[in-house]
């Protein structure tokens, strides 16, 4: 199986290579345009007064905390609300999708199930291999806010990064497993996208719409956007522990009836 992990590393490095850089870009423009931001703090206050509550709760942000005045604030309105989030997904569920699911749809899983390896083998190597991914990804996406913020003379708090580091990981977990469930149910990458990815955008719709209309609050719960608390990881220090229960739940949960489910499947079918 160790020999699964390192081969599909090996052909997906490139992959990983533009995602990453890709995100520690996004990071790096924030942080480079943090200091211009911060001089104008008090008029972008004055703004965020203006904004309604539940809009600001819409997208993830406790009006309590919305401000410029930390990078920690800055970075936890603009990139952790949306950008990381996304690129995130994108590359999870990419992975995911040419996993297994890929390899059905070409044709080419016959030549691997011949190998002397166990379906178990082949799931649990390849789900490997996106982890390991994924840690690279979410370490690299976010701590490389200590030499961007060193290289322009920002002030941050290290502290800040572990939980928001714990709760991306375990956020892009969860959406991998689920990912990974549906490559081995599918045998065309396309129906992986569509369907993780519709089910992610009726999440996100439904947090926003939890928020607006009060009669529907309680949609949120079936959000993962309701527990990717990234404002309270980045400010307050705290992931809670509805979050680490939903997402390692879930997680394990999807991972066990993917590899269930490969193992039982007619890939002729």
């Amino acid at each position: 199986m160790f020999s699964i992990i390192l081969r599909t590393l090996k052909d997906r490095k490139v992959s990983i290579a533009v995602y990453t850089i890709a995100a520690v870009a996004f990071l790096w423009m924030y942080v480079a345009l943090f200091p211009t931001i911060q001089g104008q703090a008090e008029q972008l206050q004055g703004l965020s007064e203006a904004l309604p509550v539940e809009l600001l709760d819409s997208m993830g942000v406790d009006a309590e905390s919305f401000g410029f005045e930390t990078l920690e604030s800055f970075l936890a309105l603009e990139n952790f609300s949306f950008i990381w989030p996304i690129m995130a997904l994108f590359m999870i569920i990419g992975y995911a999708g040419w996993a297994i699911a890929s390899d059905i749809d070409k044709g080419t899983i016959e030549h691997i199930l011949a190998k002397p390896v166990s379906r178990t083998q082949i799931f649990f190597g390849r789900y490997l291999a996106g982890i390991a991914m994924l840690i690279v990804f979410t370490f690299l996406s976010i701590y490389a806010v200590i030499p961007f913020a060193e290289l322009h003379g920002v002030e941050y708090a290290i502290s800040s990064y572990w939980p928001i580091f714990g709760l991306s990981f375990l956020f892009g977990w969860a959406i991998f497993g689920i990912a990974m469930m549906a490559s081995a149910f599918f045998s065309e990458k396309s129906k992986v996208s569509m369907s993780v990815g519709g089910l992610i955008l009726l999440m996100y719709v439904a947090n926003i719409v939890s928020a607006l209309v009060d009669k529907l609050e309680n949609v949120q719960y079936l959000s993962f956007f309701y527990y990717y608390d990234h404002t309270a990881a980045l400010m307050d220090h705290v992931v809670s522990w509805e979050a680490v229960a939903v997402f390692s739940g879930v997680a394990i949960i999807t991972t066990l009836v993917g590899v269930f489910w490969f193992n039982k499947r007619d890939i002729a079918t």
